[in-house]
């Protein structure tokens, strides 16, 4: 298996991106080649779609700030992707590549329309979240489940631990459209992931969104900084299960081995 060619994923740098290398360090212990590239660097080389879906089997938007915030939240790298580079990330997955926005990149997804465009963020605000409401910044921990098999990232998965880390993590859905776009989400299977007891007040417990193809994930809380067992606050409470991978990292995996079964030979 050592001349197996491994599947590459693109993780975005930029200003105000913060896990970046949180993340490629989650995928490259799921298996994959990592490639850290600033976005300035990929608009400087005009780089096209046609080009990501030939070098990367996936692109991985991180969180942070996302630059320039004051704008709303992942709106000016979503203007970026979309104007500079000219990307639409559903034909990037159309051509059988897969995406993963976490947190804010979550918010730079929404802003390309991935989801549709009824879809909003806003700050938090249910009174059990784990940093109380008002736009402070959460670092509580949070349960959230999969809905449905639409969603080829959260295969298999259970109910999972993960950290939150933004104040606009709250889902929201349009008023004047909501039983509409409700119905559009569960019919298509786009809401895959939802908040266990909807900690703060987010849109039918909304914690993640999918495309049509299942194959582009927008997710509110941080996988990649559960991949190791002692990353819970709770770890030692469960001791021998220090060496033991964190339930993040199930994610990641299952977005690796999507590609090793599309490269295996026919039996």
């Amino acid at each position: 298996m050592s001349d197996v060619k491994r599947p590459r994923v693109l993780v975005l740098r930029g200003p105000g991106i913060l896990s970046e290398n949180e993340t490629a360090q989650a995928f490259a212990t799921a298996g994959f080649e990592v490639h850290l590239r600033n976005l300035a660097d990929l608009v400087a080389e005009g780089y096209r779609e046609e080009r990501l879906s030939e070098e990367y089997a996936v692109l991985a938007i991180p969180g942070g700030a996302s630059t320039a915030d004051e704008l709303g939240s992942g709106k000016l790298l979503a203007l970026k992707i979309q104007h500079l580079l000219g990307w639409t990330l559903t034909g990037y997955a159309a051509r059988g590549g897969m995406v993963i926005g976490i947190g804010s990149g979550f918010h730079t997804l929404i802003r390309l329309g991935v989801f549709g465009r009824e879809i909003s963020v806003t700050s938090n605000g249910g009174t059990a979240s784990p940093a109380g409401a008002g736009g402070r910044s959460l670092q509580g921990w949070v349960k959230v489940a999969p809905i449905g098999m639409t969603c080829t990232w959260l295969r298999g998965l259970g109910v999972v631990d993960l950290p939150l880390r933004h104040p606009e993590a709250r889902i929201v859905i349009h008023p004047n459209r909501k039983t509409e776009t409700l119905v559009k989400l569960q019919r298509r299977g786009l809401h895959c992931l939802k908040y266990e007891g909807n900690p703060i007040g987010s849109d039918e417990n909304i914690a993640g969104l999918c495309d049509l193809s299942g194959r582009i994930l927008g997710i509110m809380p941080h996988p990649e900084s559960f991949i190791r067992w002692t990353a819970h606050p709770e770890w030692t409470t469960a001791p021998q299960r220090a060496n033991a991978p964190g339930q993040g990292l199930a994610i990641f995996e299952n977005a690796y081995q999507e590609f090793m079964r599309a490269i295996q030979p026919p039996a």
